[in-house]
């Protein structure tokens, strides 16, 4: 809770497992938000995966 109130949230999915990772999610999937007071229900309508980081090359 003491995390809550400084500002974040916990989502998680319809079987209650948090949602770390959009790869966890599809479109039409149901999410629950836990805020300091109170929860939102919504529906996954659109996904923006972040491109993976490209590996830096290491001098030989």
């Amino acid at each position: 809770m003491k995390t809550l109130v400084r500002g974040f949230s916990v989502t998680t999915d319809s079987h209650i497992v948090m949602v770390k990772q959009a790869s966890q999610l599809g479109i039409g999937d149901r999410l629950t938000t836990r805020l300091s007071d109170g929860w939102v229900e919504s529906q996954v309508t659109h996904i923006t995966r972040q491109p993976a980081k490209r590996q830096r090359r290491s001098k030989d």
